[in-house]
């Protein structure tokens, strides 16, 4: 090998290397720019009471890593967040543990149902049913369990006029804050035998000022962006 072909061929590889550490950093794959996790079906029944203590919480996989979307975009999460997926005949159950080094500054105001939760810390979900990338349904809540739910239409507008029948439990712990949903599917559209649906998370810190995100934790993102959500599957 000459040395105009060492010096293309270094070339080449700092370029791979500087394309996958940017994709590092804004939440996506080298290979695979949707993040994608895999539902479990439950083997006994799930109680709604915000203690994640089912034998098939523990055995269920996480979605994955929640990395930060700010204010430091694709960087590990400054606290963690477990979120795991099950189901059954009836329900979408999801189960999230926030952890927290600091649970006595764990932040919830509102109680309300549709309140907004801005000043508190909060999760929310994106759900796309039908994987049509435009609309979605959405759910959020706080550690007090304020109930919040929306249409999103259309890739950004929310309609929080829809209101769904479902179910959040949250729980304190000297290890932060936990929750548990469970959605019946009948409030959801969606395709009989569709097993591939969108879905996002966000955790929000907020005496941190820190938004945490599971798919495209992206500064020029918003969660309300259907077409930037990841995949779940496996129904």
């Amino acid at each position: 090998m000459n040395r105009r072909d060492l010096s293309s061929g270094l070339l080449v590889c700092c370029c791979l290397l500087s394309e996958t550490k940017a994709s590092a950093q804004d939440g996506r794959s080298a290979t695979d720019d949707t993040a994608k996790a895999v539902i479990s079906q439950t083997t006994s029944r799930i109680t709604i009471d915000g203690v994640l203590d089912e034998p098939d919480w523990e055995t269920a996989t996480s979605i994955g890593e929640i990395r930060q979307r700010e204010p430091n975009q694709g960087e590990k999460a400054t606290e963690a967040t477990v979120v795991k997926l099950l189901y059954d005949s009836q329900y979408l159950y999801i189960g999230v543990m926030c952890f927290d080094s600091d649970p006595k500054q764990v932040i919830g105001t509102q109680m309300s149902r549709d309140a907004d939760l801005e000043a508190d810390d909060r999760i929310e979900i994106l759900i796309d049913s039908f994987r049509d990338r435009h609309n979605a349904f959405y759910f959020a809540t706080n550690p007090l369990g304020a109930l919040v739910d929306a249409l999103i239409v259309e890739n950004d507008e929310i309609n929080k006029d829809w209101d769904a029948i479902w179910l959040v439990r949250t729980n304190w712990t000297d290890q932060g804050w936990s929750a548990e949903f469970a959605i019946p599917f009948k409030s959801l559209n969606f395709h009989r035998g569709q097993q591939t649906w969108g879905f996002n998370f966000s955790r929000t810190i907020k005496r941190k000022l820190e938004e945490d995100r599971w798919a495209s934790p992206r500064l020029d993102l918003q969660f309300v962006q259907v077409s930037e959500a990841g995949e779940i599957a496996g129904f």
